[in-house]
């Protein structure tokens, strides 16, 4: 059986070679293997839970119902797949052989490989072995507290997302770099160290480390932590609930196949639905069935939702816009932080968060542009483990550069476009449908968008370090392919 030393020493084995192969065509809900060393097929058609026995185990994973279910201590197994893909418990090994998925761990000390394009690796706790398995770049995520991981075959073209360390500068970085051997040591503090192999201090650069934003220098310039929520009326007040463009009774972007129906906080007759509300400092925005008497109010939409935004009270130019927010897992769920022109044209549009509730370790990040006469796009698909909870999503936007953040962190880059150099306002909502498709549960259980705060900061006296961050992303993050399949939130214009 061959092995991979980890970052602390201890031999991770593979799995051992199979002496029985096992099918799922045919087998029934559950598949069941021996005491030895087996292979087990899934098929992409098929909901079946494969069961290994005290052996090393392999299976081949070729559709999101094959299931595998192991015991703890039986054998060293692994997982090989196409599919963005977790590692369930007590499987120690993970393969994932597509481009542009992840390939995430679990507790155990585990041996993660990505194949072709680029892959998103994250080990999650235990000490890891991540290998670049060559065929294009990938990202590999390290986060404080999960232990000490090796990475293999490092390449030019890959990143390291550092999360919690408190670096700040590739500077600092460095300075926390040492050769050992022919394996360099990055010293991440607490007893953690990150190990790349086969490599040398003088070969990492700026641009493979994903670091935090700098936010020293800039000024708060908007702040809500909605302790309470103070609507837009003609009295005065922050956030309006309805587009600037929408109807008395409220508005939706037929554009992008909503299935929600915007309720208007200023509308009477439709006063009964509440999608907003406050508590211990959390704002909830609920998507939620329609009820029958307001469906013929609301032109007859099966759901109701909420949008703000602060088209009447607050715009900017350039700045960092951060939300801070517990995303609906619902499927059809679809929220949203983004930003629009507030002279009213369109595009361009800035998506600083989009997520599909069915699908919500995959995070969209989005520049629309008409810079070229058409509408273009350059929209990053994100991969992170965690997303259980509040996270913060971040946006930074400078004459030059668009950053994207995720918890304070880098993750995303693109050029700024020409036509991208006047005031935004700020939209936060919870649409339903579109892009993440129609709730098979038609919402059974209502989807809730968490906001514990809204912020914008003015660049005005950021540091030139702040304002030209040397990061992966410009070459890593931006993925090529457009996920909004021609139509946006900005849809209206």
């Amino acid at each position: 059986m061959s092995f991979f030393v980890n970052a602390v020493g201890v031999p991770l084995s593979y799995s051992g070679t199979s002496n029985h192969w096992f099918s799922a065509p045919g087998a029934g809900p559950d598949l069941y293997g021996s005491a030895g060393n087996d292979s087990f097929y899934g098929a992409g058609n098929l909901n079946v839970t494969m069961h290994g026995g005290t052996g090393d185990d392999i299976y081949y994973l070729y559709g999101a119902g094959n299931k595998v279910a192991e015991g703890a201590g039986a054998g060293i197994d692994t997982i090989s797949t196409w599919m963005s893909y977790k590692l369930p418990a007590n499987v120690e090994n993970l393969i994932v052989t597509n481009p542009n998925n992840y390939a995430f761990g679990n507790g155990l000390d585990n041996i993660i490989t990505a194949k072709a394009g680029h892959q998103t690796l994250d080990g999650g706790a235990g000490n890891d072995v991540l290998i670049d398995g060559g065929g294009g770049y990938d990202t590999f995520v390290i986060s404080k507290g999960n232990g000490s991981d090796l990475i293999a075959n490092f390449a030019a073209t890959d990143a390291v997302r550092l999360n919690g360390y408190g670096f700040t500068s590739f500077d600092a970085v460095h300075s926390h770099l040492i050769q050992a051997g022919s394996n360099v040591l990055l010293n991440l503090g607490s007893g953690e160290i990150l190990e790349f192999k086969d490599t040398t201090v003088d070969k990492l650069q700026p641009n493979q480390f994903e670091l935090p934003i700098d936010l020293s220098g800039m000024k708060l310039s908007f702040s809500d932590d909605f302790n309470t929520l103070n609507l837009h009326n003609a009295q005065g007040g922050t956030w309006d609930t309805n587009f600037s463009w929408g109807a008395p009774n409220g508005s939706t972007l037929t554009s992008n196949g909503e299935l929600q129906w915007y309720i208007d906080a200023n509308y009477g007759p439709t006063s009964s639905i509440h999608p907003f509300s406050v508590n211990n400092g959390v704002l909830t925005i609920t998507a939620a069935q329609a009820p029958a008497d307001i469906k013929p109010l609301i032109n007859n939409y099966e759901y109701t939702s909420g949008i703000l935004n602060t088209h009447s009270t607050f715009s900017q130019t350039y700045g960092y816009f951060e939300m801070r927010a517990d995303l609906p897992e619902n499927a059809g769920a679809w929220p949203a932080f983004w930003l629009l022109p507030a002279d009213g044209s369109w595009p361009p549009e800035l998506d600083v968060i989009e997520t599909r509730g069915q699908d919500p370790n995959s995070l969209i990040m989005t520049a629309h542009s008409n810079e070229t006469g058409t509408h273009t796009k350059v929209t990053s698909m994100v991969n992170t483990m965690d997303t259980a909870g509040f996270h913060t999503y971040g946006l930074l936007w400078t004459p030059d550069k668009l950053v994207w953040t995720y918890d304070g962190v880098q993750v995303a880059e693109a050029a700024t476009p020409s036509d991208m150099h006047k005031p935004m306002y700020m939209l936060a909502d919870l649409a339903v449908g579109g892009l993440a498709g129609a709730p098979p549960d038609h919402l059974a259980t209502p989807a809730e968008m968490k906001i514990d705060y809204i912020r914008a900061y003015t660049l005005d006296n950021a540091p030139a370090s702040a304002l030209h961050t040397a990061t992966s992303t410009a070459t890593h993050s931006i993925a090529s392919s457009t996920l909004h399949g021609g139509s946006e939130f900005g849809g209206h214009a």
